[in-house]
């Protein structure tokens, strides 16, 4: 299997983290413009993270697009043998606004365009034909052409979720206190833009930098990590961990580039 991510157009860098793709045959020699990260390969099972942000998918072979919730535990899938993927990630609170719904409203789901009334995506036709190049640049192509319509993301919850996601984050307390809101503002808004609210996003974004540690040749020993990240104590990673990856600390460390990490929102 082959995967790749591509940078998005600059006029969607506010919105949008990565376009990507997979695929379980990917060309030999094929390249992309604006490619990221090179191709990898992937195990016959795959476990998707929890990471806070959005995603169109849409698989090319069955010619289908969802948009796809922030998820709050990992899911375990097996591709299918003749998979091929082009989708977009969105940054935390950056789908919104060409979603139009509550992020709340996607959570641990997906839903088709048609679901979600969103004809501009439901017209979008002809999948099956494009490679996965020119699916990921017909996506990227789609998202320009609404940007005239589109509000930005909302400036705060940008705010927020970077402070989230920096090396040393605030605490939740700290971040309501710099922003002059209540818990319960934060968390709506927080539902209605990310999908999760403040402390499953700090929790997620806490793990995500637990798995790179924990997947770095000769990295920390597990207390260091936990002490690092801000974990109570080595059993409460511990326990952070089975719940949103589905594995020990251990286990992940065991298994290194079996688990893709979102590394480029942790920058």
């Amino acid at each position: 299997m082959g995967y790749r991510e591509y940078l998005p157009h600059p006029a969607l860098r506010p919105f949008v983290d990565r376009l990507w793709s997979s695929s379980s045959a990917p060309r030999l020699g094929a390249r992309a413009p604006q490619a990221d990260g090179g191709s990898a390969p992937t195990n016959a099972l795959r476990r998707v993270l929890p990471d806070g942000c959005i995603d169109l998918i849409v698989d090319l072979e069955r010619a289908e697009l969802r948009a796809v919730g922030a998820m709050s535990t990992a899911l375990v899938l097996r591709p299918a043998p003749d998979e091929r993927i082009a989708a977009v990630r969105f940054r935390p609170g950056g789908a919104t606004p060409f979603l139009r719904i509550a992020a709340g409203a996607l959570s641990d789901r997906a839903a088709t365009p048609e679901e979600l009334g969103l004809e501009w995506l439901a017209r979008a036709r002809g999948w099956h034909a494009l490679d996965l190049v020119h699916a990921v640049e017909h996506l990227q192509t789609l998202l320009l052409s609404r940007l005239a319509v589109t509000a930005p993301p909302h400036p705060a919850v940008v705010h927020a979720a970077r402070a989230l996601l920096a090396p040393a984050p605030p605490r939740i307390a700290a971040l309501e206190r710099e922003l002059g809101w209540s818990r319960q503002h934060l968390a709506r808004l927080f539902q209605g833009h990310v999908g999760l609210r403040p402390k499953q996003f700090a929790r997620v974004a806490r793990m995500q930098r637990a798995v790179v540690l924990l997947q770095r040749r000769d990295g920390p020993a597990l207390a260091e990590i936990a002490l690092r990240l801000g974990y109570a104590d080595q059993a409460h990673m511990h326990r952070d961990l089975r719940q949103l990856v589905g594995l020990s600390p251990a286990a992940v460390r065991a298994a290194p580039g079996s688990i893709s990490p979102i590394t480029s929102l942790l920058r």
